[in-house]
């Protein structure tokens, strides 16, 4: 954990930030902050915030970096709901120059979202918070990821511990301006639900949401939110470049004065062709045709539906006469027994353990807290405040993600799943 406080450079007479690292939790920790210090030191970006210094005093370790005044965007956005299209699109412009320039020099961030960026009061943006910003040396491909992005914003690649690039950035930065553009992420829910649905759901057209953001600004965010990396555009100047675009286009739109259309030309009809009936009779016939067409459709839906002997109204079974050939309803897999289900849940917490995707002391926290639900159990204590505190739990899941003490979106939602089930089982012994 770390702590920003503002300071004084004494120096040169300016003001400052420090980022001190708070308890450190170990080397891994220290290696973090102090990569983060070179991997800032080496992006000389005016969108990205310029590192002073950084060291160690008293033990202590600090980085010293430029002082932004301004709030970040996820307290504008908590405070206004969406932004214009044209602000949005002036904010996620910096964002991809920011980036694109973090790439050029192989670096990919894989946290961007709304409270790492800072807000100038000149309406500029600023790129912030590389501790976990990896770089792209042959070394880091190929190693395992580690995943700490916000779940809301991730890549479908982080999700499944995929090599990252950068094109993974250019995702994360699609979730912040559907954001930006509509006033919520594309996708909502607990660890599961996100994780599915960045790697399964196709994210929502944002003017499905607000039809007034232009078309040009809806394709890009599309296209930025492709499962598949390949199909994204591959650099942030590809996406400033299509903001521009779309930002140019939707001000010609706007100050296009409106031009009454030309009247069609009155072309003189053949003498032979005036007594000819004129396409007008067409409307008459066609529309009493198609809403005949929809009534008949109606009556044999309503037809079927009294039929009680349908598939559609009531499954078919053995011996009823039903020829229908749909099948039954898959039966629903036996119950867990609670003391089965807390198994599962440590079995899910061992796994992540050898494979290194979950911190020991995380894996220790949550065996006692097992081991408690199990003793209460036993006990006959309360079942409603037993599920109380397995939901506690899966809070604590989430919360040991964002801190990177479960470094696996994959292996989170595993764990969040085992911690439901034995909810589920404890609510049948309830019953």
């Amino acid at each position: 954990m770390s702590e920003i406080c503002r300071g004084d450079d004494i120096l040169l007479q300016r003001p400052v930030a420090i980022k001190l690292l708070r308890d450190s939790g170990g080397s891994r920790s220290v290696a973090r902050f102090e990569q983060e210090a070179q991997i800032l030191a080496r992006l000389h970006h005016p969108n990205v915030v310029t590192v002073f210094d950084a060291g160690v005093d008293g033990g202590e370790r600090f980085i010293v970096m430029e002082l932004v005044e301004g709030p970040t965007l996820r307290e504008l956005l908590d405070r206004e709901g969406r932004l214009t299209p044209e602000r949005a699109a002036e904010i996620a412009s910096g964002l991809a120059s920011a980036l694109g320039f973090a790439h050029q020099h192989d670096v990919i961030h894989r946290d961007v979202k709304p409270s790492n960026v800072l807000l100038l009061p000149d309406g500029d943006v600023k790129l912030a918070d590389m501790g976990i910003a990896r770089l792209l040396s042959p070394e880091a491909l190929t190693a395992t990821m580690s995943l700490r992005g916000t779940v809301r914003y991730i890549s479908p690649e982080q999700v499944r511990g995929d090599q990252v690039d950068s094109r993974a950035d250019l995702y994360s930065l699609g979730c912040v301006l559907f954001e930006m553009l509509v006033g919520r992420t594309p996708f909502e829910g607990d660890l599961a639900a996100l994780s599915y649905a960045h790697m399964h759901t196709p994210a929502p057209r944002v003017r499905s949401i607000d039809p007034t953001v232009p078309a040009a600004m809806d394709e890009l965010v599309a296209a930025m939110l492709e499962k598949d990396p390949v199909d994204r555009p591959q650099t942030g100047d590809e996406v400033r470049t299509s903001l521009d675009a779309a930002t140019n286009q939707a001000a010609v739109m706007r100050t296009a004065p409106m031009e009454a259309a030309p009247p069609a030309p009155t072309l003189p009809l053949p003498v032979g062709d005036r007594a000819r009936p004129g396409p007008r009779v067409w409307p008459r016939v066609v529309i009493p045709l198609g809403l005949l067409a929809i009534i008949v459709v109606i009556a044999l839906l309503v037809s079927a539906g009294s039929d009680g002997r349908t598939s559609a109204a009531r499954p078919s079974t053995p011996g009823d006469g039903s020829t229908a050939t749909e099948q039954p309803p898959p039966q629903e897999p036996a119950g867990l027994s609670p003391q089965a289900a807390a198994g599962l849940v440590l079995e899910t917490v061992s796994d992540g353990v050898e494979a290194g995707e979950v911190m020991d002391h995380f894996s220790n926290e949550i065996r006692h807290d097992i081991d408690e639900i199990l003793r209460e159990l036993d006990k006959d204590g309360d079942v409603e405040k037993l599920v109380e505190k397995l939901g506690d739990l899966r809070e604590k899941v989430s919360e040991a993600f964002d801190k990177g003490e479960i470094t696996s979106a994959a292996r989170a939602s595993a764990i969040d799943d085992a911690l439901l089930r034995f909810a589920e089982a404890l609510g049948d012994v309830e019953q």
